[in-house]
This record gives structure tokens, C-alpha cells and sequence, in this order.
């Protein structure tokens, strides 16, 4: 039996516009405040309802403003975290794939920053970029937070303060590189007394900067 697809308008998100797919979809809508998508039936339906009002969807259209609240856990409850911290984590469709990065708040679980979605990048980048965005917002803050991310190879690459991807520079992830090498050029220059832990995901589940998209 042949397999029903979907088509998804996006009204309201990162970049509006008719997808075939629901990761798609949801790089353009998850985490952003007030996004407005609606599944179709066919690629017809949506394009006819991409180029009306989508107020006409009212009441079926999906609203994330609605779910916007930051699912919080009680990390206080487990004496080895670190609760005053922040957590990082990335995501990539693909390898390599479209891929984003963000920083949590351990303690509230709130967003402290969100880059991307990036296209023909790498989860490793994308862990990389998110201890160095982290490192560099703290410095500019003046303060020496510990840092969770979950990824040994990042880690590694921020210790040894290299950036040791194979992955090479191309027309599609020219932006992404740009951002790469800003990051290295700011860790070569800079100095941080910030600890880098790596999350122990055995014990205390996904880190809390994870997209849930395992």
C-alpha cells in the first residue's frame, strides 16, 4: 500500500512556506513563539490555503504559542548536577543535515539562546558552536557558569581548542563556516574559567538543551 504524505503550511515561523515533511516543518515552528502550521492532505489544499488568510484556519491550525511553557525538572533533586548552569545540545537531519543549536537554563529550562537551522552541518559542529556561544555570552556577562553538553567530541574540540571536523566548506553551508570560524578565532583568543562537565545521561536522563528528536 503506497504511503499517505502530507503536505505542512507554515504560516508563522522561521521561514513560511509549503513542506513535505514534518521534520521541516517543525525546524520552521518548534521554539518559535506565536508559530502557526496546518497539515494538508495534498500539495493542492496547501498551496490553496498558503495563499488565502489563514484566519480562515481558525480553530485548526496549531498554534505553538500554546505549548510555549519550558518543561521544567527538578535537577535540584539530584545532588551531582550543578543546578546554577547551563545546558547545551544540538540536532542534525542528517549527516550531514539541517542543523541547529541551543543553550538551557538547568535551573528554569528556559531558552537562553537558539541558532539556525543551518543547512550541510553536523552534530558535532553544531555542539561545538553551542559550548563556544555559550562560553562567549558568559564571558561578556562576566560570569564563570559550569557548562553541561553531553557530546565527548565537542568537549575535546573546545579543550584542545581546535575545531576538528572533516566536513568541508561548500555553497549550501557557506553561512555555517562563517560562524565556525568566528568561533574558533574568539576560543583561540580568549581565555575562561568556565567548567565544561560532560552530562551524564545514564543517570539524569537527556540533557535539558536536548530537541527531543530521537
Amino acid at each position: 500500500m503506497a504511503k499517505d504524505y502530507k503536505w505542512y503550511v507554515v504560516w508563522e515561523g522561521r521561514a513560511p512556506g509549503i513542506y513535505n515533511s514534518w521534520e521541516e516543518c517543525r525546524l520552521q515552528t518548534e521554539g518559535y513563539e506565536g508559530a502557526k502550521y496546518k497539515s494538508f492532505i495534498s500539495q493542492e489544499k496547501a498551496t490553496e490555503a498558503f495563499r488565502g488568510d489563514p484566519k480562515d484556519q481558525l480553530g485548526i491550525i496549531r498554534s505553538i504559542a500554546q505549548n510555549s511553557t519550558p518543561k521544567v525538572i527538578n535537577y535540584a533533586a539530584i545532588p551531582d548536577i550543578i543546578i546554577d548552569s547551563i545546558a547545551v545540545d544540538a540536532s542534525c537531519l542528517g549527516n550531514p543535515g539541517i542543523m541547529e543549536y541551543q543553550g538551557v537554563d538547568v535551573k528554569t529550562g528556559n531558552v537562553i539562546f537558539r541558532k539556525g537551522p543551518f543547512k550541510n552541518g553536523t552534530n558535532n559542529i553544531g555542539e561545538f558552536l553551542a559550548i563556544v556561544h555559550a562560553l562567549a555570552l558568559l564571558k561578556s556577562k562576566g560570569l564563570n557558569t559550569t557548562i553541561y553538553s553531553d557530546s565527548k567530541t565537542a568537549i575535546s574540540w573546545v579543550r584542545k581548542r581546535k575545531c576538528m571536523t572533516t566536513l568541508k566548506k561548500n555553497k549550501e553551508n557557506k553561512e555555517l563556516f562563517e560562524i565556525l570560524e568566528r568561533a574558533i578565532a574568539w576560543i583561540e583568543r580568549n581565555e575562561f574559567c568556565n567548567r565544561i562537565i560532560k552530562w551524564n545521561t545514564d543517570e539524569w536522563g537527556e540533557i535539558p538543551a536536548d530537541f527531543g528528536r530521537k
